[in-house]
């Protein structure tokens, strides 16, 4: 009975352990296997893709792979494309200089400046705007961007991480997403799947 009782306490400071490394809670076979291609693809130089429905912990995922990177020690930014106006997720991502437009009174580091070394991740990037689509399709082949109305090439070393919460392979067909940049983000995809179909994650996390 006493070496059962160690063996379950064991076995629960080391579920802690992986759960506190993780930040997410889960024990269903999904979250193990969700778990392990985490481990798998944080070392590598990869992009990923993250895909699933809202609320299901997508930027969880992100600071997962790049917490077990080895950027860890540089920044980890990021950017809701569907929190700020479209026509202001250029300058977030790129940096203006001063008068670039109306109310750019000085000049503005964007994300991929001052995440050089580190992890830019855009949650939500299927309502990106077509023409920053382009712009960041740019960075990704060249890792050189030039500020909203500036003309100096800045070089960044900067892994993204995008997130979807709607079918980017359908948005490609519909025109409403670029079929290059969805390649190029597509390096790795990591699906998570709903709540719905994590009922022992929906214990636990209801237990929290």
């Amino acid at each position: 009975a006493l070496r059962s009782q160690r063996l379950q306490s064991e076995v629960a400071r080391l579920r802690a352990q992986v759960e506190d490394r993780f930040e997410m809670i889960g024990r269903s076979a999904i979250m193990k296997s969700l778990f392990t291609q985490i481990e798998k693809v944080a070392p590598t130089k990869g992009r990923v893709l993250i895909t699933g429905e809202s609320g299901t912990g997508k930027e969880l995922i992100a600071r997962a792979v790049h917490r077990l990177s080895d950027r860890r020690d540089h920044p980890f930014v990021m950017l809701n494309c569907a929190a700020i106006p479209a026509e202001l997720i250029e300058s977030e991502l790129f940096g203006h200089e001063r008068g670039a437009f109306t109310g750019a009174h000085m000049r503005k580091k964007g994300m991929f400046e001052l995440a050089d070394g580190g992890t830019v991740f855009l949650d939500d990037v299927n309502v990106m705007p077509v023409d920053t689509q382009a712009k960041l399709l740019h960075y990704l082949e060249n890792k050189s961007f030039t500020r909203l109305g500036g003309t100096q090439k800045i070089i960044t070393d900067v892994r993204v991480i995008a997130a979807s919460n709607e079918d980017l392979e359908k948005l490609v067909k519909e025109g409403r997403f670029r079929e290059d940049l969805f390649y190029r983000l597509k390096v790795v995809q990591i699906e998570l799947p709903p709540l719905r179909d994590r009922q022992d994650d929906m214990i636990l996390i209801s237990q929290d």
